[in-house]
């Protein structure tokens, strides 16, 4: 393994940036209790905010991952599809689990008994993880692979 930075396109170091960004999310607060009056708190981080939370993280965290080892000259199997395109792939489904856990996390609006609803570190992990599959899918289209559904032909 050797790694060398300038072996990085610069979508490849906002991916790679993301991904952190969204594992250093993971670790903040994504719902909670706010008290009236904000006197009593509670909330739960990332990791434990459900599976499409810690998947979605995950995912995402992968994607940056093998993209990184893919630079760096690791050794990895050969796969149906290309590199940009599992990059792509995971990081999109990654996005699409966090929203879908955004869109399913309780919210009430108590008044005087609080309010129950969304944190920071959710928001800080959306908006990484749009720019991380965002980044991905424009690395995919420049890297000339096929889409992995396209028809295969033999010679």
């Amino acid at each position: 393994m050797r790694f060398d930075m300038q072996r990085f396109s610069q979508l490849d170091r906002v991916i790679v940036g993301a991904a952190v960004v969204v594992f250093v999310s993971g670790l903040l607060p994504w719902w909670g209790y706010s008290g009236p009056a904000d006197f009593y708190s509670a909330s739960v981080v990332g990791w434990n905010a459900g599976f499409a939370a810690w998947a979605g993280i995950l995912l995402l965290v992968a994607a940056g991952a093998y993209l990184v080892a893919r630079r760096s000259e690791v050794a990895l199997p050969a796969l149906a599809v290309g590199p940009a395109a599992l990059v792509a792939g995971a990081a999109t489904l990654g996005l699409v689990l966090i929203v879908l856990r955004w869109l399913t996390l309780p919210r009430v609006e108590g008044g005087l008994a609080g309010s129950i609803g969304a944190k920071y570190g959710l928001y800080v992990a959306l908006i990484a993880a749009i720019v991380e599959a965002g980044a991905a899918v424009v690395a995919l289209r420049a890297s000339g692979e096929p889409m992995p559904w396209a028809q295969r032909t033999s010679k």
